[in-house]
């Protein structure tokens, strides 16, 4: 944002004659007003060349007092100054839209104050130098609420969010502690127990919760080229991976039939002691279990993994109160190869997913993953029900597609919009694709198969 200090001692000239300025300033803007010593002093008017007005109080030759500028760009400030700068209560409006209004401190907005955005977001509450920091309360543009603590510009520290509608699985609103505003610690109604004691829960029935899973699969179907689904959030920390898998799984059911033959494993604080967990054991006893059942020739394995990703190209999984290992891509590449099925789809939705491709890819693999192997993806956050690439390929690209590669492309396009409007100055996450004229085949044929 701008601040200004207008210091204007040296006066080129003064005039008498009617509409003629008092005087000019070395930078050849013109003023109309009172003069005192040489200085401008009392109220004036200030033009320059560009365009840029300043209309208001002045004092000792610079801008004191109620005024009103209207920079050349577009900037407009209406308030009080000193010092030749924005300081007092004022209101400052940006070509941008955006509306600041309250409390001023040496050209910067700190203090209490109002701010808006043309998309509709709102904030009432505590500033520091523009930014969003202290206590106050928030509307996105979608029109949910955050009330709580926030510190340079993000949620930060106790907070309550209320969803303007409902999520998926019937929650209302979140509270707990925030770190940039994501959810670190739940404290809401639907998690009263210690962390700990949830994790004793999880241990004791997750053999039971696994096996269960793993029972329900049904065998393929002599003659029909069945799908088999492995839904995958790995981080238990950010609930929008678990929303991503189990919205996946119950998508592929309801449109493809999958029901039967479909397992997820989510890592979640309000799953962990009511559904099978995803860990690396348990990742791998369901690609056997799947593989058990399926025709490994024929049958296809649709396997989903959606988590944060690292550099090293390790899959997350994290649970409250657990230290799980990571899936190292190498691992499940090897994992897959062991369990003999020949035709599998891989998605995996992570930051540097890229460098899963190299240890997964054979003749009978279509592997999408939602970024390059050098780059991060976005939308992981607690609140939100998908990431950019799951949203991008699963909710929009695939019901209007005929094929998982057309989908990709769809999705590519989506995510790359997404990214230059809300992410500007960032790196392209540049999502990536790698098939074969086998699994190409093979799906052409699934794909005729639901069509019938």
């Amino acid at each position: 944002m701008i601040r200004l200090v207008v210091f204007l001692l040296a006066i080129n000239a003064v005039y008498a004659a009617d509409g003629q300025p008092d005087a000019t300033t070395p930078d050849g803007a013109r003023y109309y007003g009172a003069l005192k010593n040489g200085k401008f002093e009392g109220h004036g008017k200030l033009e320059w060349e560009n365009g840029t007005v300043y209309e208001g109080n002045f004092q000792n030759g610079v801008f004191s007092g109620r005024g009103r500028l209207r920079a050349s760009d577009g900037r407009f400030y209406a308030g009080e100054f000193a010092r030749g700068q924005f300081d007092g209560r004022g209101r400052f409006e940006a070509p941008t839209g955006e509306i600041y209004d309250g409390e001023f401190v040496n050209g910067e907005f700190t203090g209490r104050g109002t701010y808006s955005r043309p998309d509709g977001a709102r904030y009432r509450g505590e500033f520091v130098k523009w930014r969003l920091h202290g206590e106050g309360r928030f509307v996105d543009p979608a029109g949910n609420i955050y009330e709580g603590q926030f510190k340079d510009g993000a949620f930060e520290g106790q907070g309550t969010l209320t969803y303007a509608n409902a999520r998926p699985d019937g929650r209302a609103e979140v509270r707990g502690k925030w770190h940039e505003w994501q959810l670190i610690d739940d404290t809401d109604g639907s998690q009263g127990a210690p962390a700990d004691t949830l994790a004793e829960t999880a241990l004791f029935n997750q053999r039971r919760l696994l096996d269960e899973a793993l029972a329900s699969i049904q065998p393929g179907r002599p003659g029909v080229i069945d799908m088999y689904v492995l839904a995958v959030g790995g981080d238990g920390s950010l609930e929008v991976f678990r929303r991503e898998a189990e919205y996946v799984r119950a998508d592929f059911d309801q449109r493809f039939g999958t029901k039967g033959r479909s397992i997820a494993l989510v890592n979640s604080r309000r799953t962990a002691a009511s559904a099978p967990m995803a860990t690396v054991l348990s990742i791998g006893e369901a690609v056997k279990a799947i593989a058990t059942k399926m025709n490994r020739d024929e049958d296809i394995l649709f396997m989903f993994l959606t988590s944060h990703g690292s550099r090293d190209h390790e899959f997350s999984l994290q649970q409250s109160s657990m230290k799980l290992r990571n899936l190292p891509a190498r691992e499940l590449g090897h994992l897959l190869k062991e369990s003999g099925i020949r035709y599998k789809v891989v998605v995996v939705s992570a930051c540097y997913s890229g460098g899963f491709i190299e240890p997964l890819r054979d003749d009978g693999t279509l592997i999408i993953t939602a970024a390059r192997y050098d780059r991060s993806s976005f939308g992981c956050a607690d609140e939100n029900d998908f990431t950019y690439f799951g949203r991008a390929f699963f909710k929009e690209a695939l019901p209007a597609s005929r094929s998982f590669q057309d989908a990709f492309s769809r999705a590519d396009a989506l995510v790359a919009e997404w990214e230059r409007k809300d992410q500007p100055g960032q790196d392209r996450s540049l999502p990536q694709i790698y098939t074969t004229p086998a699994i190409n085949a093979q799906l052409a044929r699934w794909w005729a198969s639901q069509a019938k």
